[in-house]
């Protein structure tokens, strides 16, 4: 009996300090944005506009397809209501998430970095420029 109450007291015991959350580091929130066809966020001075699909060659749901493809966009970058630079963004499943980071801009103060294109093709579905949209990582 002694055995059993010196075993329970320990796992409570290692349970309770095992709760100690002071040590924790906490990162920062990333912040994930949709960026719709034609529109435009701001993100502290500056602008992003999603101006253009430059090509869509993914493989579409319901086919078997050689090459996975790829899709292009072109986003355009204002500062301050100009026109700074226009980015051409690559989706494809051949380039590392890790080579993205900072893509679409990068200075000291935050990183925007694009990871998705959206909607998916389908085999039988022909997608409308309206349609799409891409996400956007915000790191501060």
């Amino acid at each position: 009996m002694k055995n059993i109450l010196f075993i329970l007291v320990i796992l409570f015991t290692t349970a309770g300090l095992a709760q100690d959350s002071t040590k924790v580091k906490v990162d920062t929130p990333k912040i994930v944005s949709k960026l719709m066809y034609g529109k435009t966020i701001s993100i502290e001075d500056l602008e992003f506009k999603f101006v253009a699909i430059e090509s869509d060659s993914r493989c579409p749901k319901g086919v078997q397809c050689i090459w996975a493809g790829e899709a292009v966009v072109l986003l355009d970058v204002f500062k301050n209501g100009e026109k700074i630079e226009q980015k051409r963004v690559v989706f494809s499943p051949k380039i590392s998430l890790i080579n993205k980071i900072g893509n679409v801009f990068s200075s000291e103060a935050f990183n925007v970095s694009s990871l998705n294109i959206a909607p998916y093709p389908k085999y039988d579905n022909k997608i409308n420029a309206e349609d799409y949209y891409i996400q956007l990582q915000i790191r501060h």
